[in-house]
């Protein structure tokens, strides 16, 4: 445990959303010039002032500065422009479309002509591969530059990405792409919407741990499929883990293979039917067979022929066909005429 010392000195602020939000993407270069900057608050602080109190050559104090005014956290006074679009109203969200990387790559060339041009795409790059835990090739390099001048998705975002391909184990560059894609299209493009997605997605790994450990199934991370059908009856729905157990007893006991989408059904038929917790739906289930059985035990019998005053009338007489039988072929007899 740990705790601030008062008496080793005087204090100075700093912004919780840049512990809140920012610090598993900062490195040692973003954190120095972070401290610089919110100690010398008093007054703006160029550069070279900057460099001297980090440490930091001028390219590389510029870069770390770039990664807090792109967040909002720190403005730089030369781009005032910047300052007031920080505080202008939120503008309404595009239309959601359907967002897929292209076929076609950017050239080595272009890869490194945005880096050169765009000191936050060589941030990316730079912070990508520390991410990772590994250098970081042409396609990789290339998939992230996509994801930002393609998808539209802001640095802060594609990070994230990395963080969390990273954390669960799923650091591929297929996943990270495939990711990227479904964050575009739902239009998490900025950094709290990204970390409450991954707070989602993270409580959702954890269901399927839990549930997978309980029902003996092996893969121990999810699916995208998986992972969609958790969220949806966990967080769309709002069922508990033992409504799903429910789903899977239910699927067990009418076909012998694992199908999600026949736990879907039921969940789905459950949630329509007002059904709110396990308790609720295993009662409902109860009935449900309780009548079927009954409907089963019923003898079943012909619809009985109705006379004309209402009353009901048999619609065959066995005596009856029996001693015709008997008689043998009937004989129809020609009716005179008169």
């Amino acid at each position: 445990m740990y705790i601030a010392n008062p008496p080793t000195g005087g204090f100075f602020a700093l912004p919780s959303a840049a512990a809140d939000n920012f610090l598993k993407l900062a490195g040692a270069a973003q954190l120095k010039v972070l401290l610089a900057v919110f100690r010398n608050m008093a007054a703006p602080v160029d550069l070279a002032t900057i460099a001297k109190m980090t440490g930091l050559q001028a390219g590389d104090a510029a870069d770390a500065l770039l990664f807090w005014t792109e967040r909002g956290i720190i403005t730089n006074t030369d781009t005032p422009s910047a300052a007031a679009a920080a505080t202008a109203p939120p503008q309404p969200s595009p239309p959601k479309e359907k967002k897929k990387l292209p076929e076609i790559k950017p050239s080595i060339a272009q890869i490194n002509k945005r880096s050169a041009e765009d000191p936050e795409i060589r941030m990316m790059l730079r912070e990508a591969q520390g991410i990772l835990g590994r250098t970081i090739g042409y396609d990789t390099q290339a998939q992230l530059l996509m994801c930002c001048d393609h998808l539209g998705l802001p640095v802060p975002v594609v990070l994230l990405i990395c963080t969390y391909a990273k954390s669960s184990g799923r650091d591929g560059l297929a996943f990270i792409k495939s990711m990227a894609e479904n964050w575009a299209e739902a239009g998490i493009v900025t950094v709290e919407a990204a970390n409450a997605r991954i707070a989602v997605l993270e409580e959702t790994a954890a269901v399927w741990k839990r549930f997978s450990a309980k029902v003996g199934i092996t893969n121990p991370s999810p699916t995208r499929t998986q992972s969609d059908y958790i969220y949806k009856w966990t967080v769309t729905f709002g069922y508990a883990e033992d409504v799903l157990i429910v789903a899977y007893e239910e699927m067990a006991n009418h076909i012998a293979k694992f199908s999600m989408a026949y736990m879907d059904k039921a969940i789905v038929t459950w949630h329509d039917a007002g059904l709110k917790n396990a308790a609720e739906i295993r009662a409902y289930i109860e009935t449900r067979q309780k009548e079927a059985a009954e409907k089963a035990a019923k003898p079943k019998s012909s619809k009985p022929a109705g006379k004309r005053d209402g009353s009901a009338e048999v619609s065959y007489d066995i005596g009856a066909a029996e001693a015709r039988a008997a008689q043998g072929a009937p004989v129809y007899e020609r009716k005179k005429r008169k």
